[in-house]
């Protein structure tokens, strides 16, 4: 049975129809299985695929949350899991219906941007460079950062904090297993910043794992402090690099 939702939206369907809503249209399908479109095994098994690729979003969107908040694009979710779903798709050697990220060409996520209202790459232009250590310890080199230059601001009485997070995932179920977070505050004013190195403690494979950065702002008051200055539309941030840890 159709019906209108609090949205004013026609869901549920008719007989063999199904209303659906993609990219804020309403739009109708043919309801697949026994009395409607029949699938085949063929088609079957890309929406098994499509449906990991959902779910492999969700669970690394568990840690990555606390890097872009609720402060993302609204087509950032379908966009990420889009990404996900190719690297799977990019090794053809597996079978449809198996395939996987880990398994796959997963530094297609590499420069994976969570807004496209605010481009990381175009409020930070600090040089990065991300590296696994012999000893699966995870290494991030920052080059020299002039703040006047290489940081856009709203405004120079401004404070940035430039931030990177290691997420570390189980390889099958993709479970969260181990964060750290490194930061870099900067001012307008400051001088010129040396080259910075950070490094995670040995991580334990197997394991994907997850660098990705973002800015904040603030502005200083004197009665409440720093205040946070990032929303809906400006929040940059983004994946730097992606590795896997093999046994």
């Amino acid at each position: 049975m159709a019906q209108l939702d609090k949205h004013n939206r026609i869901v549920g369907g008719l007989g063999n129809l199904v209303f659906r809503q993609v990219n804020g249209k309403t739009i109708l399908q043919a309801k697949p299985g026994k009395n409607g479109v029949k699938q085949t095994k063929q088609t079957k098994l890309s929406a098994s695929d499509f449906g990991t690729a959902s779910r492999t979003t969700k669970a690394l969107s568990v840690s990555l949350r606390r890097l872009f908040l609720t402060y993302y694009d609204h087509q950032m979710f379908n966009r990420f899991r889009k990404t996900i779903y190719q690297a799977m798709l990019s090794n053809t050697e597996i079978s449809k219906g198996k395939k996987d990220l880990c398994k796959g060409d997963f530094s297609l996520l590499n420069g994976f941007e969570f807004n496209l209202s605010s481009l990381f790459t175009e409020y930070c232009r600090l040089m990065v460079n991300c590296t696994l250590t012999p000893s699966q310890e995870i290494l991030i080199e920052t080059g020299n950062l002039n703040p006047k230059t290489q940081i856009h601001w709203l405004s120079p009485d401004h404070r940035a904090e430039i931030c990177y997070l290691v997420s570390t995932y189980e390889q099958n179920t993709y479970k969260p297993l181990h964060e750290e977070v490194f930061k870099i505050n900067v001012t307008f004013f400051d001088d010129p910043l040396a080259s910075q190195t950070f490094t995670t403690l040995p991580l334990t494979s197997p394991c994907l794992v997850i660098v990705s950065s973002c800015i904040h702002y603030y502005k200083e008051d004197v009665l409440m402090g720093s205040i946070s200055l990032n929303d809906k539309e400006l929040h940059p941030a983004k994946i730097e690099k992606v590795f896997r840890l093999k046994d």
